[in-house]
């Protein structure tokens, strides 16, 4: 979470210092966010097989070979191979800790324990974009991957100490599909490349554009057709999508990582070529934001195993679309405590689109299935941050094409770029409708009093 929040204030940094342009540096984090969730859907089938344990430090080990080969980056290819290896280490850290969380709490209360094992992804926006800032400004962007170093030492310490063994569950079982993996992979793959395509040709008529565009959608397609006919060998199970609660999560998690994803990586962008923010000012301003989270995670755990996921999310949606909405009309000499003011709304929004939405996709999941739920929702969640920030600079550089870099032409095309982002918020107001609430609640309890009267 640190690595990733100073990455983004780092952005415009390394863009200039590497002479890139606005499509190919979102590379720097569309790369890590896809590879991240392309990873995913190896740990879920890998979680069953191998020690959690293990697992684990090889995910952590991973995320340090790809710290040190970002570090040493003298261009831009060679900072997003670092960043694509990165990636994969947090797509085995991130979707495990999940995965072993539930297996350990026995899928109770899960709103209240994802709320506390989150407090890191609720404090470091605070400090993160500051930390970062200091040492862009006072070393280099280089440092903000060496710090790494001694940070994975200590982790792989007390990995080794304190995290129980989490023995392989599953010694025996199907093989992983790696039929599945190739065809979930390159999907993804090809739909954010079309994208990030139409930003170079601006229109879809191009055949550089429309080719991945269809090739996605075709492995979509076979993927479908394939999981139905080998149901029984598919990476992600179809049949996982029967629960309404879990259909309606994962559609949401794929918004919702367009939505903070992307606007993580517009808004210091925004900073710092339209409000001409320094770095480190541009992650003071971001502290707001973290604050605003911190401030919705403290009750939001408790709120949503109290009175279910559909409201908490619902209002989490109208505020995170009536706190963006300023950003497509603010200018260089907008108030800044106008614009803390709303980020630190965009924060509490952010708090309610994350964690009551995840723990929500485990309700109704047999056990048995919690390791491909996992896969299902943190691999769209993260690809739809990479769609995120991949449509976000698409938007920005089309905006760009063929015009002098000026600040009103800057904040015009970023002006674009939030309104897409309000427009996708504001779909997920859809989906929402699927999660459960307090009836569903209600219900549930009474079957767990029947059962126990049965018993």
């Amino acid at each position: 979470m640190l690595d990733t929040t100073m990455t983004n204030v780092a952005i415009n940094t390394i863009m200039n210092d590497l002479n890139s342009s606005v499509d190919v540096v979102q590379w720097v984090t569309t790369g890590y966010i896809l590879s991240l969730g392309i990873t995913v859907l190896f740990t879920g089938w890998a979680s069953d097989r191998f020690s959690g344990k293990n697992l684990y430090i090889a995910g952590i080990i991973l995320f340090l070979i790809g710290s040190i080969f970002s570090g040493i980056a003298s261009n831009i290819d060679i900072l997003i191979i670092g960043r694509l290896i990165q990636g994969a280490g947090s797509g085995i850290v991130v979707s495990l800790l999940s995965t072993l969380i539930v297996r350990a709490a026995g899928g109770k209360n899960l709103g209240s324990l994802m709320a506390i094992v989150g407090l890191p992804a609720v404090l470091i926006p605070i400090l993160g974009p500051t930390i970062g800032g200091y040492i862009i400004d006072q070393l280099n962007w280089h440092w903000i991957f060496y710090v790494n170093i001694p940070i994975v030492a200590v982790s792989i310490a007390l990995v080794i100490w304190l995290m129980p063994k989490f023995p392989a569950s599953k010694k025996y079982g199907k093989s992983f599909d790696w039929i599945g993996f190739l065809i979930l992979g390159g999907m993804f793959s090809s739909l954010i490349l079309g994208i990030v395509k139409f930003s170079n040709y601006g229109n879809l008529s191009s055949a550089n554009v429309l080719i991945p565009l269809f090739i996605g959608i075709d492995l979509l397609v076979a993927y479908v057709i394939y999981a139905q006919k080998f149901s029984k060998h598919a990476l992600v199970s179809l049949s996982l999508f029967k629960s309404i609660n879990f259909s309606g999560a994962t559609v949401i998690l794929l918004m919702s990582g367009i939505t903070v994803n992307g606007a993580m990586f517009l808004l210091p962008l925004y900073l710092q070529n339209v409000r001409g923010l320094s770095v480190v000012w541009s992650g003071t301003y971001l502290i707001f934001q973290g604050v605003g989270l911190l401030v919705s995670r403290i009750q939001i755990g408790k709120l949503t195993d109290r009175i279910g996921t559909r409201w908490v999310v619902l209002v989490s949606v109208v505020i995170a679309v009536l706190s963006t909405l300023p950003f497509a009309f603010f200018d260089a000499n907008t108030s800044k405590y106008l614009i803390w003011l709303m980020l630190f709304f965009r924060g509490i929004g952010q708090g309610g689109l994350t964690i009551p939405v995840m723990s929500d996709s485990y309700s109704g999941i047999a056990a048995e299935q919690v390791p491909e739920a996992t896969t299902a929702t943190r691999t769209l969640q993260n690809v739809g941050g990479a769609f995120g920030s991949a449509i976000l600079a698409t938007v920005i550089q089309s905006q760009t094409n063929g015009l002098v870099p000026t600040v009103s032409n800057l904040s015009n095309a970023y002006h674009m770029a939030f309104i897409w982002s309000i427009a996708i918020t504001a779909a997920a107001a859809i989906p929402v409708w699927f999660l459960s609430h307090h009836k569903d609640l209600k219900k549930q309890e009474n079957k767990n009093i029947v059962k126990g009267a049965d018993r």
